[in-house]
């Protein structure tokens, strides 16, 4: 009897130990697992902390490549502004100067007509029946048309203030 008294705590520690040790190889397994997810998890945050920084680098960086390019924008538009005015100016110059110079091409036109005739006189007209009075008279008013034109010439080269 107490054999079997003796067998039978015997088996019930066999077995309680089998049981613990099954559960204790469980719950090892476990934990591993864990250990194992939470170093895979850790390292995911440390790449994704490390992709944060860097898109934040970045979007400083673009920022401040916005901000640069909005200063260099209003340069521009400042530049562009001046250039208009001074297109402005230069267009309001170029017609004052070609009003004052349509006249100088009437008197071009008469001054090159006069000098046509002169030339075909001097040209057709035997020398000695060339008019002396009349050739001084032509000579004369070709000197003070081409004066009057050099003169209005000068006018409208001539640097105004």
């Amino acid at each position: 009897m107490w054999a079997v008294v003796l067998a039978a705590f015997v088996c019930g520690a066999a077995v309680s130990a089998a049981a613990f040790s099954i559960g204790w190889k469980h719950q090892a397994q476990k934990g591993t697992s864990a250990e194992s997810a939470l170093v895979a998890a850790t390292a995911s945050v440390h790449s994704l902390r490390t992709q944060l920084a860097a898109e934040r680098s970045d979007l400083a960086s673009a920022r401040e490549h916005t901000l640069a390019v909005g200063r260099s924008r209003a340069t521009l538009r400042t530049s562009l502004a001046k250039l208009h005015t001074q297109l402005a100016s230069a267009q309001h110059a170029l017609a004052a100067t070609s009003a004052q110079a349509a006249p100088l091409s009437g008197d071009l036109a008469r001054l090159t007509n006069e000098l046509h005739a002169l030339t075909s006189y001097v040209t057709s007209t035997p020398s000695s029946q060339l008019d002396g009075g009349y050739l001084h008279a032509q000579i004369a008013y070709v000197s003070k048309t081409a004066a009057g034109l050099s003169s209005a010439l000068a006018a409208l080269t001539s640097p105004k203030n």
